[in-house]
């Protein structure tokens, strides 16, 4: 019975080693795909708000901020791309 538990504890080890090297693996194309959402979202959100206070430029400001938030994704993910 106690091999039995040592073997079973040894796998879930084996798990637990080979589950954190692919996360260190995935690291950076986390990052990067969530720095590109985030931005996209915030620079979207900022422009709704811009256009929410000036109704004269009402499309613009979401479209400028939807723009704005793709370059910077866009820059941070090649910044993390080239890291690599």
């Amino acid at each position: 019975m106690k091999k039995n538990q040592d073997q079973s504890l040894l796998n879930y080890s084996k798990s637990f080693s080979y589950f954190q090297k692919i996360l260190k693996q995935s690291a950076l194309a986390a990052s990067g795909s969530y720095g590109l959402i985030a931005s996209i979202l915030l620079c979207t959100l900022l422009g709704w708000h811009i256009d929410n206070q000036k109704e004269e430029i009402s499309p613009f400001g979401i479209l400028g901020g939807l723009f704005l938030g793709i370059l910077i994704g866009f820059y941070h993910l090649f910044k993390i791309i080239r890291i690599k």
